[in-house]
C-alpha cells in the first residue's frame, strides 16, 4: 500500500477511556483517521469494526479538535472513549491499517467508476477492519463491509487446500498432515525434529498471514523455527517468512504470522527446522489467510438523496520482493510430483491391491484371484484380505505417488501394485509398498507370496524386514510355504 498522498492527512488524536461507573479517564491507544473519497467532506460522525469484533463509534467537533464516542470490545466489555486533536501528518507511512479502493457506484442499472477511496482507521488495535461507516458535514454518508477474496469473503482459504504432504508423518495412530486442515481431527505428528509440509490449492491465493496451532500435548513438540515458501509450480520457491525462538505458552493455542511480501500462489510450503527439544514434531493446524479487505460492498448516499450501491477493489500491487524465485535447498525434502487432478485412495477396510497397469484386463483379474484365493497347508486354510482398486486415475502412478493419496484414519501396514511389471513378468509379481515407515520401501512380490506378507503384517506376526530380507537374488520375495495342491474338484 502506498503512503496516504497529500490529497488530505491523517488527523491524530490522542485518546482517554473510563469504565461507565467511573470518573477517571485513563490513557488509550492513539486514534489516527483519514478518509478521502466516497464524496466525503469534513467528518462529523465515524464508526468502525475490527475483525476480533470490538465496535467503536465517535462523534467530531465541529472544528474537528475533539472527539467523543464508545467502545465496546469483543467479550462485550462497553467504555467511553474520548479524543484530543494532537496534529495532522502527510504522508503518512505505516501501511498496516491502510486501505486504497478503486471505486463503482451504480446508477440506472450500470456501474460506473466513482473515484479512488483512501481509508485510514488506525485505533492500536492488531486485528483488521472489517467494517466503517462515516457522515461528513454535508449531511453525506458511507458505509462499506470490506471483503476477502476468499469463499464468500471470508479472509480464510485453508478450505481452498486440495493437498497436504508431509515429509513425515504418524500414519499408524491416524496423525497425518491432513488433520492440518480438517477442524475435526486430532493432529499432526512426525517423529523427527525437522519435516516439511506442502499445501496445494485450488487455485492461487495471496495469503497475507498464517496461523499455526499448538496440539493437546507436549509442549517440547512445538515448532520453534521455519521457513514459509510459496510457489506457483511447485519447483520454484520464494521465501516469504522466516522465523526463530518461537513458542506456544498454552495448549491448542493459535498464533498468527503476517507474511511481508504476500503473493499469489499454487502452494505453500512449511520447513520446520527445529522444535523446543523434543525429537519429535506436532501441530493441531495450518490456516491460511488472504488480504481481509481486497474489495468492499457498501452503499453511498449523498445529502437529499437515496442511497446508491458502491463498491470498490484494491488496486493491484507489487510484491516489494525482486527475487526470482529458486529450487529448494538441496537439504530439504522434496515432495514428489502428484496430478492435482487426483484424490485419494478409498478407504477400505483391507489394505488396497492399486491397479496402475490398464494393458490386460484378465491378468489383472488373474493376480487378483491368485492373491485372494484360499490356500491349504495341512489342517489350516489361509486367505489374504486385499481389496482391488481398479480406477484408471491411477494409472501410471508410481509408489512415491500413491502414498501420498492414503486417506487419513486407514489402518493399513501396507499397499500393493499392479503394475507394468506385474503385467509383463511371468510370475505376475506385485510391487508390496511398506505404508508403517517415513521413508517409501518396497520389494516385489509374487502372488503367493503377497498372500503370506498380508497374513503375517496385518496381525504383526511377522515384520517388513523379515520379508525384504527373504528375497530371492533377483529381488523377488516367493513363498515360504510349500501349500497342498487344491484338492479335484467335486472331492
Amino acid at each position: 500500500m502506498r503512503p496516504v498522498s497529500d490529497e488530505a492527512s491523517v488527523s491524530t488524536f490522542r485518546m482517554w477511556w473510563r469504565a461507565l461507573d467511573s470518573a477517571e479517564w485513563l490513557p488509550a491507544s492513539r486514534l489516527l483517521v483519514h478518509v478521502s473519497g466516497g464524496g466525503s467532506a469534513a467528518l462529523e460522525q465515524l464508526a468502525w469494526t475490527s475483525e476480533d469484533g470490538t465496535h467503536t463509534a465517535v462523534g467530531f467537533s465541529g472544528e474537528r479538535t475533539s472527539c467523543y464516542g464508545h467502545r465496546r470490545a469483543a467479550g462485550g466489555d462497553l467504555v467511553e472513549i474520548r479524543g484530543e486533536l494532537d496534529g495532522h501528518t502527510v504522508g503518512y507511512q505505516d501501511t498496516t491499517h491502510q486501505y486504497e479502493f478503486d471505486t463503482e457506484v451504480q446508477e440506472a442499472d450500470s456501474w460506473h467508476p466513482a473515484g479512488r477511496l483512501r481509508l485510514l482507521i488506525d485505533d492500536g488495535g492488531q486485528a483488521p477492519l472489517r467494517w466503517a461507516a462515516w457522515r461528513d458535514r454535508s449531511g453525506n454518508s458511507c458505509s462499506v463491509a470490506l471483503r476477502s477474496v476468499g469463499p464468500s469473503g471470508n479472509p480464510d482459504v485453508t478450505g481452498l487446500v486440495t493437498v497436504v504432504w508431509a515429509s513425515a508423518q504418524y500414519r499408524e495412530a491416524g496423525e497425518v498432515a491432513a488433520n492440518l486442515i480438517d477442524p475435526s481431527s486430532s493432529k499432526w505428528f512426525a517423529p523427527h525434529s525437522r519435516a516439511s509440509l506442502e499445501f496445494q490449492l485450488k487455485r492461487p491465493v495471496a495469503a497475507y498471514r498464517y496461523v499455526l496451532t499448538s496440539a493437546n500435548d507436549a509442549p517440547d513438540r512445538d515448532p520453534a523455527a521455519w521457513t514459509l515458501r510459496g510457489s506457483t509450480d511447485g519447483q520454484l520457491w520464494r521465501t516469504l517468512d522466516t522465523r526463530t525462538g518461537q513458542s506456544f505458552a498454552d495448549r491448542h493455542q493459535s498464533k498468527t504470522y503476517r507474511i511481508a511480501g504476500p503473493g499469489a500462489y499454487d502452494y505453500y510450503r512449511l520447513d520446520i527446522t527445529g522444535n523446543n527439544g523434543s525429537p519429535d514434531l506436532q501441530l493441531e493446524s495450518v490456516r491460511f489467510f488472504a488480504d481481509s479487505a481486497s474489495g468492499f460492498a457498501g452503499y453511498r448516499q449523498h445529502a437529499g438523496y437515496g442511497p446508491i450501491a458502491y463498491r470498490g477493489v484494491r488496486p493491484a500491487l507489487e510484491s516489494p520482493d525482486k527475487t526470482p524465485p529458486a529450487p529448494l535447498p538441496d537439504v530439504l525434502p522434496a515432495r514428489p510430483p502428484v496430478p492435482a487432478v487426483l484424490s485419494q485412495l478409498p478407504s477400505l477396510e483391507s489394505a488396497p491391491l492399486v491397479r496402475t497397469d490398464f494393458s490386460d484386463d484378465n491378468l489383472w483379474a488373474t493376480t487378483h484371484s491368485e492373491i485372494i484365493s484360499p490356500r491349504q497347508y495341512g489342517p489350516d486354510t489361509f486367505s489374504a484380505y486385499v481389496e482391488p482398486v481398479d480406477d484408471v486415475k491411477f494409472e501410471g502412478l508410481t509408489a512415491e505417488q500413491l502414498v501420498q493419496l492414503v486417506p487419513p484414519g486407514v489402518d493399513w501396514p501396507f499397499l500393493m501394485i499392479a503394475d507394468k511389471m506385474t503385467m509383463e513378468s511371468a510370475e505376475h509379481h506385485v510391487l508390496v509398498v511398506d505404508l508403517d515407515d517415513d521413508d517409501v520401501r518396497t520389494f516385489r512380490a509374487t502372488p503367493l507370496a503377497a498372500a503370506e506378507i498380508e497374513n503375517n503384517l496385518s496381525i504383526a506376526n511377522m515384520d517388513w524386514e523379515d520379508f525384504a530380507d527373504s528375497a530371492d537374488d533377483d529381488g523377488i520375495v516367493r513363498p515360504m510355504l510349500s501349500y497342498d495342491p487344491e484338492p479335484p474338484a467335486g472331492d
